[in-house]
């Protein structure tokens, strides 16, 4: 048993986007991978080392890009959570899965977790974790596709999820949230950093998916907006929204670009710094820029824009390979 209590009150406190200090980044942004555009990665490389005032390492020996995915979740300063990477979208692509212990990842500074990872004995995706204060305690966000990576109910999970930390972490209670999963043939990777952040307090930030209920109308039975906030707010939390539908509905442009601009919300978050994918539109990425800059209200954070298009990575989710995704996937963020 680790002998901590996780608590966002305590001395050891949960590690939440806003307390990181550190960008890591695979070293295959350099190089061909999956089915990701490499001139687009190339660019991107240098705008994040920048951002990160040059907090940033390479991770090496992993076997795909997105660093986010197969990583360990860090908890408190000294303590990370691990788990299984089998995710069942690269069933057929098994070179592209992580193991970051069996593969030996590493950063130039011999970056050495094994004492300080607790293994948790479940099929999860590091993108699949949103990280959150709910009420004074410390929360996951997951899509509940994570019930059917692991075969298992809602009832059983919530059963086995509170007795597991209360039993490994000193009586912690580890809240979490399931945010409901679109589907498949909608989104193959079902991960929650790509649906909402967390933003302070009990408030998190939710991606534009009510445009895509407008847009499909009143009687359209795919309300995938109205089930993620409902979710949301279920669980308790104030929730804020992008959303772009109702300035934009009569653009050419921002229609074309619909189905790519839930890739905001998928924003890189180094303490009170935010950098926000670009979609290449000036007007549509600075309104998701403004939108998620007033999200934060009186919290004091600097949110720019990344000056790449990063169109052709996050288009045509999962088509070859592993793809489909934007900055807070292709980074791992920690507190050192």
């Amino acid at each position: 048993m680790k002998r901590i209590t996780i608590s966002g009150n305590q001395e050891n406190e949960f590690i939440t986007d806003d307390k990181t200090s550190m960008v890591f980044l695979s070293s295959l942004i350099d190089t061909k991978s999956g089915a990701l555009d490499l001139n687009t990665r190339s660019d991107l490389k240098p705008k994040i080392i920048e951002f990160s005032d040059h907090r940033c390492e390479l991770l090496y020996n992993t076997m795909d890009v997105w660093a986010r995915d197969y990583m360990p979740i860090q908890l408190t300063q000294d303590v990370f959570l691990g788990y299984t990477y089998k995710p069942d979208y690269l069933v057929e692509y098994p070179n592209c899965v992580t193991n970051w212990q069996l593969h030996g990842v590493h950063a130039d500074n011999k970056l050495n977790l094994e004492a300080s990872v607790i293994q948790m004995p479940i099929i999860l995706d590091g993108g699949n974790v949103v990280k959150a204060q709910l009420n004074g305690n410390p929360c996951f966000i997951m899509c509940d596709k994570v019930l059917k990576e692991n075969n298992v109910s809602r009832k059983a999970f919530d059963v086995w999820w509170h007795k597991w930390w209360n039993d490994n972490f000193e009586g912690t209670r580890m809240e979490y949230v399931l945010l409901p999963w679109e589907g498949k043939r909608l989104n193959p990777i079902g991960h929650a950093d790509g649906m909402v952040r967390y933003i302070g307090g009990n408030r998190v930030l939710m991606t534009n998916y009510l445009d895509f209920d407008k847009k499909a109308g009143e009687n359209s039975r795919k309300k995938i907006g109205s089930n993620l906030e409902q979710a949301l707010t279920d669980a308790k939390f104030d929730v804020k929204k992008i959303e772009f539908w109702d300035k934009f509905r009569d653009d050419p442009r921002f229609l074309e670009l619909l189905d790519e601009s839930w890739c905001y919300i998928n924003y890189l978050q180094i303490g009170n710094h935010i950098l926000v994918p670009s979609l290449g539109y000036k007007e549509l990425d600075e309104e998701a820029r403004k939108q998620i800059e007033d999200a934060f209200d009186n919290n004091a954070v600097s949110v720019k824009l990344i000056d790449v298009n990063m169109t052709p990575i996050v288009k045509e989710i999962n088509k070859n390979q592993n793809s489909g995704g934007a900055l807070n996937c292709l980074t791992w963020t920690i507190k050192r």
